[in-house]
């Protein structure tokens, strides 16, 4: 009996050893991922944290103040240099007002294309705290931001809540390719 009673305690604990595999955290290989950027290296993330959300219709606002705000910069320059008889630059400036139109027109039929998903979550800002170690070198991540999408897409990674958005745009498909095809600089 107390052989018996030996085995079963024994399978039990075997059972329990090798079924309680804890499952790697989805935001920990995402936010790893992104930081080791294929880096033999480790990231443990100690504490995260979701303090908000963007759906598609406030990104692409964000993005239309954003290209809004360079189209007038650029109407400025551009009138400023064409009254001081400097065509070389005033030209310079007339080329950024077009590429910046193209891309405001391109961004609206983004929105177009993504209209049924306009009120649908485009990513969501965590704060964290984590430590990657690549080779002897260690980084502290304390109370550093993050957005990601619903699919753990990293889209942004800073030390200052306010930087979280100034690479805006990442979330909307499509975005990225509209902006190469454009030239448009933000």
């Amino acid at each position: 009996m107390k052989t018996l009673r030996n085995v079963l305690i024994l399978s039990l604990l075997c059972t329990l050893a090798f079924g309680c595999k804890q499952e790697p955290d989805p935001f920990q290989e995402a936010l790893g991922a992104y930081i080791l950027q294929g880096q033999a290296g480790t990231f443990e993330l100690f504490r995260i944290e979701k303090i908000d959300s963007t759906t598609f219709r406030t990104e692409f606002e964000r993005r239309e103040h954003v290209f809004q705000r360079k189209l007038e910069e650029e109407t400025v320059l551009y009138g400023s240099y064409t009254m001081q008889r400097m065509p070389k630059n005033a030209a310079r400036h007339w080329e950024a007002i077009q590429r910046t139109e193209q891309a405001m027109k391109g961004l609206d039929s983004l929105q177009a294309v993504l209209e049924g998903r306009l009120d649908e979550i485009a990513y969501y800002d965590y704060v964290f705290s984590g430590q990657s170690v690549i080779g002897e070198e260690t980084t502290n991540y304390l109370g550093a931001f993050a957005s990601m999408t619903p699919y753990l897409e990293v889209i942004a990674l800073c030390s200052e809540r306010r930087d979280l958005h100034k690479s805006g745009g990442h979330a909307i498909p499509g975005y990225l390719q509209m902006l190469s095809s454009t030239k448009a600089e933000e």
